[in-house]
Order: C-alpha cells, then sequence, then structure tokens
C-alpha cells in the first residue's frame, strides 16, 4: 500500500475533527492529515451569520441529506441539514453555544463512559473558549474559541425573558455556568460579528504553520486495515482513489450520520447487514449506526405588533443590515439564529432540565418544500425534548460510498417524549400569554390545540414535531461488549481506529450539540495522542 504517511489521519474537518486535529498538530514532531469531503470555497459568505438563509439546503455547504418516512411521526420525511467543508456544521448552524447540563456528563459515566463525568470535561469545555462571560471557575479565557453575547437584542427578546419569569423560568445570566436551569440571552460562536467555525478556531492556524495537512474535496470511501489493525483510509478526490496512511491511528469525527456509515463501509458494524450488502466484515459491532437520539421539537410562530427580521429581508432592509455588519459587526446580520435560550424542568425531582426553548426573532410559514419567512412580523418560539427516548438508526443505502446513508429518526416512538414535548409546548403558552409579553402578540401560527381531545392533541403534536438538527448517538461509548466505542474512543474489536463526535454520546444532552462535539474533539486528542 503507497500513499502520504501521517502519523494521524482524521476524517471529517467538523466542530471535533477540527478541535481534535488542531490540538494533535500542537505536538512536537506530530504530522496530522485531515479528510474534508467538502471545499472551503472562494468566498467566506458563511462568515455572516445571518447567511444561514442561504447557506443551509445549498450544496456548496449541505450533505443535503433527507430522513426515510417516520411512522411515529405520521411518515413523514424531511431534510436533515449537516455541514459540508471546513467547519463541517459549525459552517451553516445557528452559532449558540450551549455546553449542557453538569447532569448530562455525569450520567454517562453512570451509563459505563468512565472519565467523562462533568469534573472530566470541564477542563476541556474551559480550555477550547475564550468567552465574554464574567471570569469563574467554569468559564474559560485563553481558549481559541471566542464565545460572544449578543451583538444585538431584538426589542421583545428582554420581554419573552421577562414573561418566562412571569411562568415560572428564572432568569440566568450564565447559561453555561453553574447551573443551566432558567433562561437567558444566547452566547455565541462569533468575533466582532463574524462566524468563527471550528475550522477557524481550531484547525486553520495549524494549516497554515504546516502543522497539519487538510485534503480538500477528499471524499473517504473506508478505513485500510492490515488485519485487525487500521492504517490508513482510502479516499476519492477529483475523480481519482487515492490512499492516505496513518502511523499511530486514524480517527472518524464524521459526526452521528457519517461516522457509522464509515464503520459500516469499512467492514466494522453489523455483520450480516455487511454481509448481504456484499462488505467483507472486518469486526462484527451490531451496534454500529442504532441509538440515534435527536432533540424533537417543534417551530412555533408567533405574529407580532413590531417589526422583526422578517421585514429586513426587503432590498433596503438588507443593505442597512449589511452596512451595519461591514462597519461595526452589529445588528441583525451579526446575530445567531436565536436570541434566548431556556431550561426547564417540567416534573417536580427531575435530576437536570428535560425542555429546551428557542427564541428567534424571525418566523416562518408554510410546510415542507414551501416553508418560507412570513411576510408580515413574527417570531418563532422553539420547545424540544432534552433527553429522548426514542431511539432511531443509520444504515447503509448500498456499498457504494457515494450514495446517501439512510436516516430512520423514529423521534417520537417512545410516548414519553410526545408527553415531554407536550408540557414544553404548555409552557410556552404560559410565557407568551404573560403580561410581559402577550399585549404584543397578534397571533399564533402552527401551534397545537391543547384543549382538544387527549388523541387530537397527541396526533397534531406528532404532525407538527420535528429535528431540530443535534443527531447524536450512533456509535456509543460504553464499558460493556455492545459499546461500538470504548470510553478511550477506541473502536473495540479493532486496532488504530477511534471514532471522536458526538455519536460517541450514550445519551443525550441538554443544549445544542456544537459545544460537546468541540469538547469531545479537544479531549479526544489526550486520548488519541496521549497526554501532552
Amino acid at each position: 500500500m503507497t500513499g502520504d504517511l501521517f502519523d494521524f489521519v482524521v476524517v471529517g474537518a467538523g466542530a471535533a475533527g477540527c478541535a481534535l486535529a488542531g490540538r494533535l498538530a500542537e505536538r512536537p514532531g506530530t504530522r496530522v492529515a485531515v479528510l474534508e469531503a467538502g471545499r472551503a470555497g472562494r468566498w467566506r459568505v458563511e462568515a455572516i451569520p445571518a447567511a444561514t438563509i442561504h447557506t443551509n439546503g445549498h450544496p456548496a455547504y449541505d450533505w443535503k441529506f433527507v430522513s426515510q418516512p417516520d411512522p411515529s411521526r405520521l411518515d413523514r420525511a424531511e431534510a436533515w441539514p449537516r455541514g459540508l467543508g471546513p467547519g463541517g456544521s459549525t459552517r451553516i448552524n445557528g452559532m449558540i453555544f450551549v455546553r449542557g447540563a453538569a447532569g448530562d456528563f455525569d450520567a454517562w459515566e453512570d451509563l459505563g463512559a468512565k472519565g467523562w463525568a462533568y469534573r472530566d470535561v470541564l477542563p476541556y469545555f474551559r480550555r477550547i473558549e475564550t468567552s465574554t462571560q464574567a471570569p469563574s471557575q467554569s468559564r474559560g479565557a485563553g481558549g481559541p474559541l471566542p464565545v460572544s453575547d449578543l451583538p444585538y437584542v431584538h426589542e421583545l427578546t428582554p420581554r419573552f425573558i421577562e414573561a418566562a419569569g412571569e411562568a415560572g423560568l428564572a432568569f440566568n445570566r450564565d447559561i453555561n455556568g453553574e447551573t443551566q436551569d432558567g433562561i437567558g440571552y444566547v452566547q455565541s460562536t462569533a468575533r466582532n460579528g463574524r462566524r468563527h467555525d471550528a475550522f477557524t478556531a481550531f484547525l486553520k492556524p495549524a494549516v497554515a504553520k504546516g502543522t497539519a495537512a487538510l485534503f480538500q474535496g477528499a471524499l473517504a470511501r473506508r478505513v485500510l486495515f492490515e488485519g485487525r489493525r487500521a492504517v490508513g483510509v482510502e479516499y476519492e478526490r477529483d475523480g481519482e482513489v487515492k490512499v492516505v496512511r496513518a502511523r499511530r491511528g486514524v480517527v472518524l469525527s464524521g459526526g452521528a450520520i457519517q461516522s457509522p456509515q464509515l464503520l459500516m463501509l469499512s467492514g466494522v458494524g453489523p455483520a450480516a447487514r455487511l454481509q448481504a450488502l456484499g462488505l467483507e466484515v472486518v469486526a462484527d459491532s451490531p451496534e454500529v449506526g442504532e441509538n440515534l437520539m435527536e432533540h424533537v421539537g417543534i417551530w412555533m410562530g408567533v405574529r407580532v405588533s413590531v417589526p422583526t427580521v422578517n421585514q429586513q429581508v426587503s432590498p433596503l432592509g438588507l443593505a442597512r443590515a449589511m452596512l451595519q455588519w461591514l462597519t461595526k459587526g452589529r445588528g441583525p446580520a451579526a446575530a445567531p439564529t436565536a436570541q434566548a435560550v431556556g431550561f426547564a424542568r417540567t416534573l417536580p425531582d427531575l435530576a437536570s432540565p428535560d425542555v429546551q426553548i428557542h427564541l428567534t426573532p424571525f418566523g416562518n410559514i408554510g410546510e415542507g418544500a414551501e416553508r418560507k419567512l412570513a411576510p408580515f412580523p413574527m417570531v418563532s418560539v422553539v420547545p424540544s425534548v432534552n433527553q429522548p427516548r426514542s431511539r432511531g438508526r443509520i444504515d447503509l443505502a448500498s456499498a457504494d460510498p457515494t450514495a446517501a446513508p439512510l436516516i430512520y429518526p423514529r423521534l417520537l416512538e417512545d410516548p414519553e417524549d410526545l408527553k415531554t414535548l407536550r408540557r414544553g409546548v404548555e409552557l410556552c403558552e404560559r410565557i407568551v400569554g404573560a403580561p410581559a409579553f402577550r399585549p404584543f402578540v397578534v397571533d399564533k401560527i402552527g401551534w397545537p390545540d391543547l384543549s382538544a381531545g387527549a388523541v387530537e392533541v397527541d396526533r397534531e403534536l406528532c404532525r407538527l414535531a420535528g429535528p431540530i438538527y443535534h443527531p447524536v448517538g450512533t456509535c456509543r461509548m460504553g464499558s460493556d461488549d455492545g459499546a461500538v466505542v470504548a470510553p478511550d474512543l477506541k473502536v473495540r474489536g479493532v486496532e488504530g481506529l477511534y471514532v471522536a463526535d458526538v455519536s460517541i454520546m450514550p445519551r443525550h444532552i441538554s443544549g445544542n450539540t456544537q459545544a460537546a462535539a468541540m469538547m469531545i474533539g479537544d479531549r479526544a486528542a489526550d486520548l488519541v495522542g496521549g497526554p501532552s
């Protein structure tokens, strides 16, 4: 086998892969290669936070995956956007930085992920960031990732936060601080109003120094083995199949959809399924692709009596927003998708918040491909389930590496998730109906009618519910024989192969996933490369 030789080969330049590769590249004498199927592009349009309206669904930025019909939601299928190119989904996401509750990581340890309790991961959360929050024992001040306060606050945001307080959700000045409970202003991955994605923060400096090599437009086809040891990766670029070799290890960082896909294409997965597709089995690992968890939620619109971002998409409004962004790094074009984020325990005696709420300063009408920004002032209120019990899976469509994987969501298969989602909607109704916010409400659009009968309400929740685009869990980490990876991130049944991304999560977290993905990547550098 010939090909370029490196110490480590990382597959995927997303949130985790960039953090991992950048940290490994800091080690003297260590050569790191990163394979990324997408390309950066000539114009950095994604640096404008508001550009997500254009990058999501665009083939230069988005894999444009589509799920299989979901029997738990009236056989609905929908787009599952995943970022393509250096930075991965941090190129196209809402830039919302939420670590998760401390209890989430303690639960990982209880499930067999030894060494991943909150006390263990907190130093890595601190190491990756430079936060604008007040210095504390829980926040970082010297990391490569800027975590900033909102550069633009819509006039209804403080009203919504006040209304949440009237509904029983206390104000939290720092949702990434000592406790997650309550509601507060969004913190985002931005610097001077510009998106600071994972590539820019973690990997770009190493590429510029020559300590890491980035292979763009390189679609990984399979991991190469000598016996049971991973020794490299076969990839395709510009129609030519090539090989890159790894002296010390191969790390998959393709996320919850593509890491299990590549494992199976490489012969690591459920043996019977792989054999049926004509793939040679290297290691029988039945849980590869299983345990898919996603935050299920509902985008609910509120027509309001004051202007919102919906009015700023006119030619004049866009010109004003862009001028403000270019000259000051502020204004609506500089802001993340959401303005406020809240975490609530909707039942007594819960160990951590079971519902998350987003407030966005814009709203859409229509469904599916017809969904578009409303032509009138509108905001969105989005409740979602934090620790879903429902489980989906990822499967191969064929042995062809270019074929999109099959996504089976089953987002509301467990009745408890439906009950939690309903409680989240009820909380949102109390908030928008509270005195601080009610005077601005003209109409509610896309809300389930909770006054109907139980059967009708459940059906309406299933009809409206969808993914929040936080898939995790498909290469489950644990200490049992069924786990795909061990707590040191080694893939069971083979040698020299690791997985480092959100697919390793044994249970979902309370919050958006990019912060946890970066933490996993940063910590993986110590596990894969040894203490620095």
